[in-house]
């Protein structure tokens, strides 16, 4: 293969991310559900022939593993004779596919020059309902995968530019949301095109061999920087263990996860062959987003600009037994992926952490979607209102933690939907979208604070949840507090108050019912008697935390404290 002047390669790659970021803008833009154009749940790539990612535009971090899986399933069941110019395929299988979940559905474009494929571009996002157990697909009690709506493995989804009305009609039947998945599909697929386009244009300008040229130094030169960071280190070993606080279905047992990462001369292996075996409940997750827990610490401990590509593969290992919650078997239900992940993520990081000898990241208050599905008793019409949860982040040496961002919490880049949106598409009011006064761990460098979010329903739904966090904590470290816990109440203050799992499907919600979301905090990290005062008035004045907490955990005197105005305490 013929090298690539530095000017050229430089110009190809920079075309090629802004192809990703112009394919990633025009999928939300025309998302038809909310949680893809209000929640951004979903991301955009580019692979090669092979289905080596060349680059994603990182908005959701698990999907790192997940395009290239896709792929690989793709190319597994079809040659490359069988695919055509103006082909477009669809996936949503975990196990037989890649997407995190059944209702992350890929949709993957061939790029071809002269006759010949020379990339794919790819979509993933979530759809708003495939069927299943109950609306919005996601069931925190499913036993099994097929109780989480239609399965595809890759399939053709258009045929030389001529969408299959076959798969559309097994689509429709399926789903109570059709125009919205229909929708979003056909979305992807334009996305695709524009990239399928703009990458047509580069290999008309600079040829087949300079651009695979440029693919191979890209991943060449990622994995040089990769593996040049992880040689500086000291070769050793970082064990880091963690728990969900159940699997949805046997409440009583946390589920155990252990990585023993090991660090020889330029690589690094991530060993999780030590977590408990795969659970009944729905928080299992297949090996793809494990590998991009550890693509992903990776970038988070050497560079946060580093380019997410093939190339980080090539510096890292991972080791599984099969039949456990991280390489789970055929049917183990998957839908519950989100708490999991983050989890794993947060062990991989701390993990790295260790190895590179940089200061510990306390652990996050969690998150997970809420899923609420409505039937108007008007038109009889089925919607679904999905959305992401805000927990607070692990706090660090140096830095308090955040709200719903951080290597311990957050998924990738998704965010809550605006009250306006809620209001104005969904039957119901929100009451509160508030901060949980004290919910962050207190410390010389505070946990982030978790949020309210309180609804008063209009009509009948149907209520889910798949988080976590309500048994265990976001934990301290370094003399720091544990973050609170999150809760789902159901007409708080009220007689017939009732509180809900973290994992639920399908609860009941009648007009009048008011439903409170507390999202859980993350750790502090030190003790709270060192938190620098101004910061503790801060805290105060910001609502973050209480006076009683001001003044018996961070130690603020009563002097102190009447130097501050005070919001409502």
């Amino acid at each position: 293969m013929p090298s690539v002047d530095p000017v050229t390669f430089q110009v190809i790659i920079s075309s090629l991310s802004g192809i990703v970021r112009e394919m990633q803008s025009s999928l939300f833009r025309t998302g038809y559900s909310t949680i893809i154009r209000e929640s951004l749940d979903a991301s955009c790539a580019l692979l090669d022939r092979q289905g080596r990612l060349i680059g994603q535009y990182v908005n959701l971090t698990l999907h790192l593993g997940a395009h290239p899986a896709c792929l690989k399933n793709l190319l597994s069941r079809y040659s490359y004779d069988e695919i055509e110019e103006g082909d477009c395929f669809i996936v949503n299988h975990p196990y037989y596919g890649g997407s995190p979940h059944s209702i992350d559905m890929g949709v993957i474009t061939p790029v071809f020059h002269k006759g010949e494929v020379v990339a794919f571009c790819s979509g993933i996002a979530h759809k708003s309902d495939i069927g299943g157990l109950v609306p919005g697909s996601g069931s925190g009690q499913a036993t099994e995968v097929f109780h989480e709506g239609i399965l595809l493995p890759p399939v053709k989804y258009a045929s030389r530019g001529r969408i299959s009305k076959e798969i559309e009609a097994l689509l429709e039947v399926n789903s109570r949301t059709p125009e919205l998945v229909i929708g979003d599909i056909r979305g992807q697929m334009g996305t695709d095109r524009i990239g399928e386009g703009r990458v047509q244009k580069l290999f008309e300008k600079y040829g087949t061999e300079t651009m695979f040229a440029a693919f191979d130094e890209l991943f060449d030169r990622t994995e040089k920087r990769v593996r040049q960071e992880v040689a500086s280190w000291p070769d050793g070993e970082a064990e880091v263990e963690g728990y969900l606080d159940n699997d949805g279905i046997v409440l009583d047992k946390p589920v155990r996860f252990h990585l023993k990462a090991v660090k020889k001369a330029d690589s690094i292996l991530f060993d999780f062959s030590g977590c408990d075996a795969q659970t009944r409940g729905p928080v299992n997750i297949c090996p793809p987003l494990v590998h991009a827990a550890g693509y992903f610490a990776l970038i988070a401990l050497i560079d946060p600009n580093l380019p997410a590509n093939h190339g980080l593969t090539r510096a890292m290992d991972t080791r599984f037994k099969e039949g456990t919650v991280v390489c789970p078997v055929v049917p183990a239900p998957v839908n519950c992926y989100a708490a999991t992940h983050q989890l794993v993520k947060g062990m991989t990081t701390a993990a790295v952490i260790e190895l590179a000898g940089q200061k510990p990241i306390a652990w996050g208050g969690g998150g997970g979607g809420v899923i609420i599905g409505w039937k108007s008793t008007k038109t009889g019409r089925h919607f679904v209102q999905y959305e992401m949860g805000t927990a607070g982040t692990g706090a660090m040496e140096g830095d308090d933690g955040g709200f719903g961002r951080g290597p311990r919490n957050s998924a990738g880049a998704v965010r809550s939907t605006a009250v306006e949106i809620v209001e104005s598409e969904f039957p119901c009011r929100m009451l509160r979208w508030e901060i949980v006064r004290d919910s962050g761990g207190s410390g010389k460098w505070r946990g982030g604070p978790g949020t309210r979010r309180e609804y008063l329903l209009m009509e009948n739904g149907s209520f889910s949840c798949r988080g976590d966090k309500h048994v265990i904590p976001g934990i301290g470290i370094e003399g720091g507090l544990d973050g609170q816990v999150a809760s789902i109440t159901i007409n708080p203050g009220t007689p017939q108050a009732v509180h809900l799992q973290a994992r639920i499907g399908g609860y009941p919600l009648r007009p009048g019912d008011v439903l409170r979301m507390d999202a859980g905090g993350g750790g502090g990290v030190g003790d709270p008697k060192e938190r620098d005062r101004q910061r503790v008035l801060w805290d105060l004045e910001d609502g973050y935390i209480s006076t009683r907490a001001a003044l018996e955990i961070y130690g603020l005197t009563a002097e102190e404290l009447e130097t501050v105005a005070l919001p409502h305490v």
